[in-house]
């Protein structure tokens, strides 16, 4: 049985197959792994061009129907015998190091999930024009590897305050064969849902406690005109009604708690409630947001500009449905075509950070092969590491007086709750009308302190003030604002410790008056409404001192 086993559902696309293919035959001989190319329906030439490699690690297979993705997908992997399993798409490419890597890394056996967030390459077939042969790639020049906490992810995923990728999802993960049986045993199957990727990342957190994310990625995310989730949701507004959205996904059942419009956020929440009533019933902590769903689906709007106002009334029926105020959702201004992606350049995001936004027509790329060979000529070597080694996670972020980050991998992150986007290089930014954090208190304080926010605000000629009412614990409401002339700085509340729970914890609330996006201001292409962004909180004995409130 050999430890890794790479396995790649294809469907009528040898165009795209054939470089995905080239991306795998170019990994070292001697990483222990298999190929297995599961040929839904059974194209003849792909048969042929499986044979053609010459490669005896290709196992090649085929369908004598065409299945459902969901179904192929589980045919694939039952061909699958390696100890490790991924999955690749067939406009997808292996980094030419990743065999060698998840090696050496796995070998051991004492990691159930070894996950990344893959670099990202559009086609030149893509079908909008803006975005054809563009690469992207974010490079962690220190190549590191750390456990993540399955349940912070799943609390953050389920809440949209983090995308679905961030979950150790089979299509970005090696996952252990174990995990995929604990799943089998509990569903009848390993693949369960409309999005088969989506749906393995939320089962393999729900089954394990924790993963190892590398910051070096093992794989590149191709997106083609053959990509079925861009033309589900961007490409076509009723992909689900036509002959094609019927071989892919079958017959499709709505689901009560969810309105029926064909969008990202809602096919996700589709899969989260199925899966939240398999595995994840008795966990009350995560559970389907859908005020947070809906700011995500208004959020998002101008990517299909012509179902903007099918999306707004969407984001009223949620509001209706589930019993939240439908003007706490920030809706941005209609916009004439999808935003374009982001610029032709190179930028340092932070510490040992480089984003690299590439144009691939200047630098001759034409497929997912060419795009792998040069951007890996920019990744470093991962280091050695001990899995025994790696440090446990720490769930529960601890207000004290030392200070808590909120940037990417800080120990705040987990402290936010509800309003929050993703974690950047620097800090968090606010991404909704009403935002919460919670923390644990220790020692919880015996006389009143001040509770110190290092933060800034998103404020500009366009929306030159930006006030939040804030509610500590069950205290007072307090009031922070910020202005063009001040907004960054050291801000000060009050925490009173009778406004600390019973079991230590405290919870703090924000209502922002007007957060506004760079989109809407015409400064960015960034669609989110941001309001405050948060770099650090600690407790200061000292309340008498100046916040610059």
């Amino acid at each position: 049985m050999p430890l890794l086993s790479i396995v790649i559902p294809t469907l009528d696309r040898p165009d795209t197959l054939r470089h995905a293919l080239a991306t795998m035959a170019c990994q070292p001989a001697q990483a222990d792994c298999e190929f297995i190319v599961q040929n839904n329906g059974g194209n003849p030439a792909i048969a042929k061009m499986v044979a053609d490699l010459q490669d005896e690690r290709f196992k090649y297979f085929a369908s004598d129907t065409v299945l459902t993705m969901t179904d192929n997908w589980e045919a694939a992997l039952g061909r699958a015998s390696g100890e490790y399993i991924t999955f690749l798409g067939d406009d997808d490419g292996l980094m030419p190091y990743a065999c060698a890597t998840a090696s050496d890394m796995l070998s051991s056996r004492q990691i159930d999930l070894l996950s990344w967030s893959a670099y990202s390459y559009y086609w030149p077939g893509y079908y909008h024009p803006a975005f054809r042969n563009r690469l992207l790639a974010e490079i962690d020049l220190t190549s590191s590897a750390k456990r993540v906490p399955s349940r912070g992810e799943l609390v953050r995923v389920f809440g949209f305050q983090a995308h679905y990728a961030h979950l150790p999802m089979i299509y970005n993960s090696f996952v252990r064969r174990s995990v995929i049986d604990r799943m089998r045993a509990i569903g009848g199957r390993y693949f369960i849902g409309l999005s088969p990727d989506v749906a393995s990342g939320i089962a393999n957190a729900a089954l394990t406690d924790s993963f190892v994310r590398l910051s070096r990625p093992l794989s590149m995310a191709g997106f083609s005109q053959h990509s079925t989730g861009h033309a589900l949701f961007f490409e076509t507004t009723d992909l689900l009604e036509t002959p094609r959205g019927a071989r892919d996904f079958g017959p499709v059942d709505g689901d009560p708690e969810l309105p029926d419009l064909n969008a990202l956020q809602l096919f996700i929440a589709w899969d989260m409630l199925v899966l939240k009533r398999l595995l994840l019933a008795d966990d009350d902590d995560v559970r389907l947001d859908f005020k947070a769903l809906a700011q995500a689906l208004a959020t998002d709007i101008n990517n299909r500009p012509p179902l903007y106002d099918r999306t707004v009334r969407t984001i009223g029926e949620l509001a209706r449905t589930h019993g939240f105020d439908v003007a706490d959702i920030v809706i941005p201004a209609r916009l004439a075509d999808r935003p374009p992606p982001p610029g032709q350049r190179v930028r340092v995001t932070g510490q040992n950070h480089v984003v690299y936004e590439l144009d691939g027509s200047v630098l001759g790329l034409n497929s997912i092969a060419d795009a792998v060979r040069v951007i890996a000529q920019f990744v470093p070597d991962q280091e050695p590491f001990d899995p025994a080694a790696l440090e446990a996670p720490v769930s529960a972020p601890v207000l004290g007086a030392e200070q808590l980050e909120f940037a990417r991998g800080g120990a705040g992150v987990a402290a936010l709750i509800e309003g929050w986007s993703e974690p950047e290089q620097w800090g968090t930014w606010s991404v909704a009308r009403n935002c919460v954090l919670r923390f644990a208190v220790h020692p919880v304080p015996s006389r009143p302190v001040a509770l110190v926010l290092a933060c800034r605000a998103f404020v500009s000629d366009g929306n030159p003030q930006l006030h939040a009412v804030c509610r500590v614990g069950n205290g007072v409401q307090q009031q922070l604002t910020f202005s063009k002339e001040a907004f960054a700085g050291q801000r000060r509340l009050m925490l009173d410790p009778a406004a600390i729970a019973a079991d230590g914890t405290l919870t703090i609330s924000l209502s922002l008056s007007d957060p506004r996006s760079p989109a809407d201001l015409g400064l960015s292409f960034d669609a989110r409404p941001l309001g405050i962004g948060l770099e650090r909180i600690w407790l200061d004995d000292d309340v008498g001192a100046s916040g610059g409130r």
